[in-house]
């Protein structure tokens, strides 16, 4: 008989189930043998973080297909070129008038099958933090045989045998349907396009008290190696990253003198996020004092410092954030002089890549004191050299 569990809406933003956990569990589970997705929307967040589980699977022999719907511009262009990589086989469905959005996850093999269905897409957001559910259905092998059959049937019925509005994707048509702007990038997405994107448009909700943990963040090996996207103009550093980081956080260290320690180490594994290499140079307020790079223009940033209460301590709207690089200790520091009497050193600040023109970075900083500090100390899973003092860490989002 099945067995049923479920993904409640409130697991995923507390952090007590995250789909994303119970997928890499079946990857690694040596009982199934055959991974099928579908999914209306997908981004290549989750498929960074399923990587590693999911060439190893095909290392071992195993199958693996995704069908994935491209309606309104809510399935990524790197997304689609990633899951070529990924799958053995990956198919697009889209029929014109109607929305494809089923969210359907199933493995199986000769003893047991599990499977996943609900409201889960295939984006950072559906399989870790966004209010969700899914019943997870468990089946015993034979015994439950004809429920496979039902489950197999979701899938099979949408292949291009059964369904015209299912094709193959191949890189061929995948340019094409760039070429076309049926898909996007995922910077685009930021700017406008996606479902995502166009409900995060209106007014945001006021601050609850609702704590929602942060994602997980992505491995190491797969910062430093995204093609950086193009300046937004002639004058304008590059600013942006691959499309699979969004943001950064990081255990600061301020100085007295107003500045504040970040790490040359993180800047140097993904250069693009922070404008690296920077262009200007510092006006020495002594003329016998050397020049240092900075980043020209200054940044303009958002900034909000958390303490124990809900509302924010201190908030800073388009606030220009010098940022230089000391080429002598080997040390960026940014200068946040209003920041330095409320925030002690290992509170973690936030950059995330702003979906504003005006504004680089929305920045949060969690004092040690926030409710939120021990969750964002967990997503920072790279340590900084100590120098024998405790190690500072951060991590990629």
């Amino acid at each position: 008989m099945p067995r049923l569990s479920l993904i409640r809406p409130l697991d995923q933003p507390m952090g007590k189930r995250r789909l994303i956990q119970d997928l890499k569990n079946a990857l690694g589970d040596g009982r199934f043998s055959t991974f099928r997705l579908i999914v209306a929307y997908a981004k290549s967040g989750p498929l960074y973080r399923l990587q590693e589980h999911l060439v190893s699977w095909r290392a071992a022999g195993k199958k693996s297909e995704a069908i994935l719907g491209i309606d309104q511009q809510g399935t990524s262009v790197e997304a689609l070129d990633l899951a070529l990589t990924l799958f053995d086989s990956v198919y697009i469905t889209q029929a014109h008038g109607i929305t494809f959005h089923p969210k359907f996850y199933l493995f199986s093999g000769d003893q047991l099958a599990r499977a996943f269905i609900g409201s889960n897409n295939l984006t950072v957001g559906g399989t870790e933090k966004n209010f969700e559910a899914a019943i997870n259905v468990e089946l015993d092998l034979p015994d439950d045989a004809d429920d496979l059959t039902t489950l197999e049937a979701a899938w099979s019925g949408l292949l291009p045998t059964s369904c015209s509005a299912t094709r193959p994707l191949t890189a061929t048509l995948l340019q094409d349907l760039r070429a076309d702007g049926v898909v996007v990038a995922e910077k685009a997405m930021r700017h406008g396009a996606g479902e995502d994107a166009r409900l995060g448009r209106g007014p945001q909700a006021a601050p609850s008290g609702f704590i929602v943990l942060p994602e997980s963040p992505l491995p190491r090996n797969l910062v430093s190696v995204r093609p950086t996207p193009p300046a937004k103009s002639a004058d304008a550093p590059i600013i942006g990253t691959a499309a699979s980081v969004r943001g950064f956080a990081i255990q600061v260290k301020p100085h007295r003198n107003g500045e504040i320690f970040l790490s040359r180490t993180a800047v140097l594994q993904n250069p693009a996020f922070f404008g690296w290499p920077f262009t200007g140079r510092t006006t020495p307020k002594n003329p016998g004092n050397p020049a240092y790079p900075q980043l020209d223009p200054d940044p303009i940033v958002n900034i909000a410092v958390f303490g124990a209460a809900p509302d924010a301590i201190l908030t800073l709207n388009s606030f220009a954030l010098n940022t230089v690089y000391y080429e002598n200790r080997s040390e960026i520091r940014i200068t946040a002089s209003p920041l330095v009497k409320l925030v002690p050193e290992y509170s973690v600040m936030i950059f995330e890549l702003s979906d504003s023109p005006d504004i680089t970075y929305e920045i949060t900083v969690h004092t040690p004191d926030s409710l939120e500090y021990s969750a964002w100390v967990a997503a920072c899973n790279q340590t900084m050299p100590s120098g024998g003092k405790k190690p500072r860490k951060f991590g990629w989002l």
